[in-house]
């Protein structure tokens, strides 16, 4: 198990924010552990839809050592209330230029609580445009 939080050899600063704790990584897949915290809580005390893109978007991320989001859709089915969601992130398909993957987050006992999946760019550049 590693928690070194790097894509294409550089930091996800984000990563420490969330708590994130990377459970496994290989061959295109991703396992990441996040704390669901009071203050990534919406006022009814459940975990703000945004939080689940970024922990979905950051799982798929990883997997795919580089993707830069172009395109993210996602569903929530059951709200995650306390404790830690487990969030993996899977490439089905890597092209020449862009990405296809697919994450589900599930709670501790396993049960489904959301899925979501994005189209991004797999040519990592840095915000001048450079490789």
């Amino acid at each position: 198990m590693t928690n070194l939080f790097e894509v294409a050899g550089r930091p996800v600063p984000i990563a420490a924010e969330l708590g994130a704790e990377i459970l496994s990584r290989e061959d295109g897949r991703a396992t990441i552990r996040f704390p669901v915290e009071d203050r990534f809580k919406n006022p009814f005390g459940m975990l703000q839809g945004g939080m689940f893109a970024a922990m979905m978007d950051m799982a798929m991320a990883v997997a795919s050592e580089g993707l830069a989001t172009a395109s993210m859709q996602f569903s929530i089915l059951r709200p995650a209330t306390s404790g830690h969601v487990i969030v993996t992130g899977e490439i089905v398909r890597k092209g020449k230029t862009l990405i296809y993957a697919e994450a589900e987050v599930r709670d501790e006992q396993g049960t489904l609580l959301a899925r979501g999946n994005q189209t991004g760019m797999s040519r990592i550049r840095d915000s001048n445009g450079s490789k």
